[in-house]
């Protein structure tokens, strides 16, 4: 029995479900903590999308996603916060804003970590640590 291929936006609706829910619990809105059946459903959605046969490997295409991500809630809801804060506030947000960012690095790497494994490696490209890392500097510090 083969497997029907899924197909980036799909997959992608898919991840996005999983990247929102952990951006609320970030903000510390009401939100369950990711149960292991959810985690390992966002890793294998990614993993299957990395492992289906061309044109259906969506791994570059997964890689700018994950960074988009990034930029998408940087800029959206980061930038915002520390915008409205002055002095030492602002610097106490940017401190709360720079660990949560640390914590969404550390599970969006988990969920792609596949991507991470054997695609960008082959490519020597900067892995999901340094990309998601990146962004922050970027967008926060420039």
């Amino acid at each position: 029995m083969e497997n029907k291929a899924i197909g980036l936006d799909k997959g992608w609706d898919y991840m996005q479900k999983g990247i929102t829910k952990l951006k609320r619990i970030l903000e510390g809105l009401p939100e369950p903590p990711f149960t292991s059946e959810e985690y390992m459903m966002l890793y294998t959605t990614i993993y299957n999308m990395c492992t289906q046969k061309p044109p259906h490997d969506h791994s570059q295409q997964l890689y700018d996603k994950y960074r988009e991500a990034f930029e998408e809630y940087i800029t959206s809801t980061v930038l915002p916060s520390l915008r409205e804060k002055h002095d030492e506030f602002m610097l106490r947000e940017l401190v709360k804003r720079w660990a949560n960012h640390k914590v969404m690095v550390r599970w969006l790497s988990r969920f792609f970590h596949y991507l991470d494994r054997y695609f960008i490696a082959r490519r020597s490209l900067p892995t999901l640590n340094e990309v998601g890392l990146t962004c922050f500097r970027d967008l926060v510090c420039y």
